[in-house]
């Protein structure tokens, strides 16, 4: 790293007793801090922290449900103190008793030098101590020659809405990770870094970016991760980029970030680590040589061994999902049968046929709750969602609403290590059962954030939703599924 401070991710955690939504739980929050630069302004260190909502005490005033934080920020050198933050967060209000994780950004203009940073955090709503960290950080000068910021990884970037919110840096919301741990789960690495003074320090009027991967553990080859971005120089250069890593084997990586010059040469560089685990990886050819099991034979009627070959794919990786369109084009039914076989040997080698058994009695299921007369259960979003990530905990059903379509908001109080990620559902069509994914605040997922205009269109049939200068969501009556869905 270019920086002598390490933009790492530290868990603040305290048993804590409490009453009502959150009890005896550890308080959870989550810092991680980079630096950038505004010409004409100067350095400023961006603190990102991530609140674990459910492990926070909620109290109820004038019927609004909710969690309060106090945190305080301080930055001093020599036992003088640079900069003072207190503050007060109110988390996002309760409903149906669901509960949010939601973040907090604050930036704060600094001048070059090595301060100490004290982070404390006190739940409002509970007696207890507050928690808090000490660290020590170092902010470098970077407007005197080409520099790279922090690389911020994201769950995800969209572009930015009409109006700037907490998440806004150059056109783009970016909505930070806080964590470098890529699961399974996982298939894009979104990145956001910022480029500095080109049209200052760089004598040609373009020039280049190399965006590149390297194992940390082995000499695999990764070329193909490798990518060169042109740019014209300016003082500030926003990079927004998604990395497809859904074939990226488990390992420890480093992204890395470099300006170069005609000669190929390095003038700049940012790097990220990141640790990956793909376990769904299976060998396409190894299924053709097993010897098929009677059990899995006799489990499979003849004439659907392609139907349940297919029914893997909500469960499977995109490398797996390539193997499974070549088996189905070969239409042989001894082969799907071994690839069953072999795939829930993989995925549960205790019993493989237990494993097989169970998934299969959640496929008739979702063929019997979301079939339509065009899609078999397993190929609709409901009917995908519930195979990959199981049943929701909370479901909240509008089959009929005053000025909105028909929608369904599915919640999960924890799909692996996430928590609180919902799915909302609608039917454009208000045919029976033609639900289809609209918005997901889920790692991976679809991510709409104009997905109450699109609910409400029942309503305002002539809007353009895809124009951001539209007029816009009004509430009216009818229209609660912003209260159901509870957004950030």
């Amino acid at each position: 790293m270019r920086f002598s401070f390490l933009s790492i991710i530290i868990l603040l955690s305290i048993f804590l007793s409490s009453t009502g939504l959150a009890q005896e739980k550890k308080i959870k929050a989550y810092l991680n801090e980079r630096q950038f630069y505004a010409p004409n302004e100067g350095n400023y260190l961006e603190v990102q922290l991530h609140f674990a909502g459910h492990t926070l005490k909620y109290v109820t005033n004038q019927g609004e449900t909710y969690a309060e934080v106090e945190v305080t920020q301080v930055f001093s050198q020599n036992d003088t103190i640079a900069q003072f933050d207190k503050y007060v967060l109110k988390g996002p209000l309760v409903v149906d008793s669901i509960v949010d994780d939601f973040h907090d950004i604050q930036r704060y203009s600094l001048a070059p030098g090595t301060y100490e940073y004290e982070l404390t955090i006190n739940d409002k709503n509970r007696d207890n101590p507050p928690i808090s960290v000490q660290k020590e950080i170092t902010i470098e000068d970077m407007g005197n020659k080409v520099e790279v910021s922090n690389l911020s990884a994201a769950e995800s970037i969209q572009p930015a809405k009409k109006e700037a919110n907490l998440f806004t840096k150059l056109g783009y919301d970016v909505i930070p990770m806080v964590t470098n741990y890529y699961p399974t789960e996982l298939m894009h690495l979104p990145y956001y870094v910022e480029i500095y003074n080109t049209d200052r320090f760089y004598e040609d009027s373009v020039y280049v970016v190399e965006q590149k991967l390297i194992s940390e553990d082995s000499e695999m080859d990764l070329s193909q991760y490798t990518r060169y971005f042109r740019y014209e120089v300016s003082p500030i250069q926003p990079i927004a980029k998604y990395i497809d890593i859904s074939t990226l084997p488990t390992g420890a990586y480093k992204l890395e970030i470099n300006v170069l010059n005609r000669d190929k040469d390095k003038i700049a560089q940012e790097t990220f680590n990141f640790d990956r685990n793909n376990t769904t990886e299976m060998n396409a050819i190894a299924y053709q040589s097993s010897v098929l099991d009677p059990a899995f034979a006799e489990s499979i009627p003849d004439d659907s061994t392609g139907y349940y070959v297919a029914s893997l794919i909500p469960i499977s990786s995109p490398s797996e999902v390539k193997n499974i369109i070549k088996l189905l084009k070969e239409k042989d039914g001894e082969k799907n049968e071994k690839y069953l076989q072999s795939y829930w040997k993989a995925t549960n080698p205790q019993n493989p046929f237990e494993g097989w058994m169970r998934y299969k009695a959640q496929v008739k299921m979702v063929e019997r709750l979301f079939a339509t007369n065009y899609q078999v259960g397993f190929e609709t979003d409901r009917g995908r969602v519930y195979l990959q990530y199981g049943p929701p905990s909370q479901l909240t059903e509008r089959p009929s609403s005053p000025s909105e379509y028909p929608y369904e908001i599915w919640q999960y109080d924890k799909i692996g290590r996430f928590s609180n990620k919902r799915f909302v559902f609608y039917s454009p069509t208000n045919l029976a059962n033609d639900y289809r994914l609209l918005h997901s605040n889920m790692v991976g997922e679809l991510q709409n954030y104009r997905w109450r205009y699109a609910l409400n269109k029942r309503n305002t049939p002539d809007e353009n939703l895809d124009n951001p200068n539209g007029s816009g969501y009004q509430q009216h009556f009818g229209g609660n599924s912003s209260l159901y869905y509870n957004s950030y």
